[in-house]
């Protein structure tokens, strides 16, 4: 995915959030904004599930069996997103190793950082929720989504 940047005859360059080896565009919904104004902090989380989803329907093909499930959310909070901001999510893999790895992301709104974040990835058989060992050729797709870091 990417966005498409325009100069000023229409030409356009296909850009991604840098040092992300993926990216999704998320709309902003009217339910997404609190009373203040600005999308609601928790808001942000789903944002990061929803880069997760488009990743694993447009990289992994796609289904109900999610080989993952989230262990940890951290979020680090940068500026305001508002309603009709154009917001983007990179994502990246790190830290691969066991059974576990890390999903690095970086929320912006209109090319500005609004927001850092990881989620740590326990890697499951599905009917299954006790983490196993990432089996090698889901391991090289995952390591192929790392970044620059």
């Amino acid at each position: 995915m990417g966005r498409i940047l325009t100069d000023g005859d229409g030409a356009g360059t296909l850009m991604t959030v840098d040092g992300y080896a993926f990216d999704c565009r998320i709309q902003v919904r009217w339910r997404d904004v609190d009373a203040l104004g600005h999308v609601n902090n928790a808001t942000i989380v789903t944002f990061l599930e929803t880069a997760r989803t488009e990743l694993w329907r447009e990289r992994f093909g796609g289904g109900s069996d999610i080989p993952f499930v989230v262990a940890r959310v951290h979020v680090t909070y940068r500026r305001q997103i508002r309603l009709d901001d154009e917001v983007w999510v990179g994502l990246r893999v790190a830290d691969l190793r066991g059974a576990r790895y890390t999903f690095e992301y970086r929320v912006e709104a209109n090319g500005e950082l609004a927001a850092e974040a990881a989620t740590l990835m326990a890697h499951v058989q599905p009917g299954d929720v006790r983490p196993r060992r990432i089996p090698d050729d889901l391991a090289a797709r995952l390591t192929s989504l790392g970044g620059e870091c």
